[in-house]
């Protein structure tokens, strides 16, 4: 059985940090995920670059990356001018996401829930439009720091909302790490019955530290693509206490002790993750990366 990572340490794990990174590094830090396997890059985000200063480099970064075959490079967009810039940019694989919380999305992209589902039609026809994948995201989708539990009903009203936009994958983000297992998994079931032949994705932030916990019971809901950031790098600006994604590494080594291929060099993650603990100093949240170069430690 095989379970495909797609890494979000350039998007999602950079977006917050106090210190910019430079493009130079992004580009190096690419090169180095690809090296080690990684077939699924977010490697961008287009938005305001006053807001999130991390990703003003975007349509840079995007026109300079030396695309290999087999991967996929793919950017985050919020509304319809972030679809155009990533036109230009020359991605062909994008990220349209809206969230399931009313407040949430005001304050992340300005819209309420009514005018985020009419804008993602528009997002997903623009991108049609120009030979774009889509990937349809339902931000928290599984809690909400601003108006607790999102009814799972609600989500998966949201679920057909997106199928029906056309979509070419459907992702759901437990972006404030607020899902537990059993009601994660439950709906995660009824998620992928919905979408068929649409492959699912799920984003998981470990904020409550239940992030390997819903990973392992979406694995047995059916889900095989899942969103990780290398050092467990992340958080939203927009979330109160927002922390980090699931750490690639530490991911990818859960996943092959429970009988899941990866694909991935889990020592060469772990090296890119102790780079950038070096790089921001302090250590990341990640707990592997900080065993994998210890040779007293056996790793089984």
């Amino acid at each position: 059985m095989r379970v495909i990572l797609e890494e979000q340490g350039l998007r999602d794990g950079f977006q917050t940090l106090p210190q910019v990174i430079s493009t130079e590094k992004k580009l190096a830090y690419i090169d180095r995920l690809v090296d080690a396997g990684v077939t699924r890059l977010q490697i961008a985000s287009f938005v305001h670059p006053k807001l999130v200063p991390q990703m003003a480099d975007a349509e840079a970064l995007c026109k300079r990356v030396e695309k290999k075959d087999g991967v996929i490079y793919s950017g985050l967009v919020l509304n319809l001018k972030g679809v155009e810039r990533a036109v230009e940019a020359d991605l062909n694989h994008l990220a349209c996401s809206i969230s399931a919380s009313s407040t949430h999305s005001q304050k992340n992209a300005g819209l309420t829930l009514n005018e985020a589902k009419s804008s993602f039609k528009d997002m997903v026809k623009l991108s049609k439009d120009n030979d774009i994948t889509v990937r349809g995201g339902i931000q928290c989708a599984f809690g909400c720091r601003y108006e607790g539990k999102i009814d799972a009903h609600h989500v998966l009203d949201m679920v057909d909302h997106h199928l029906d936009a056309g979509i070419d994958e459907l992702a759901l983000a437990d972006s404030t790490g607020m899902g537990n297992p059993k009601a994660l998994g439950e709906l995660m079931s009824k998620v992928v019955e919905k979408a068929g032949p649409i492959p699912v994705i799920l984003h998981l932030h470990n904020t409550e530290n239940k992030g390997y916990a819903n990973f392992y019971a979406a694995l047995q809901a059916g889900v095989q693509i899942f969103d990780t950031a290398f050092g467990g790098l992340g958080g939203c600006p927009f979330i109160k206490s927002a922390t980090g994604n699931i750490a690639t590494e530490d991911t990818a080594h859960f996943a092959q002790q429970v009988g899941y291929e990866t694909g991935l060099d889990i020592s060469k993650i772990a090296t890119i993750s102790k780079d950038m603990e070096a790089t921001l100093g302090y250590k990341l949240p990640g707990q592997l990366y900080q065993l994998i170069d210890n040779q007293d430690i056996k790793m089984i």
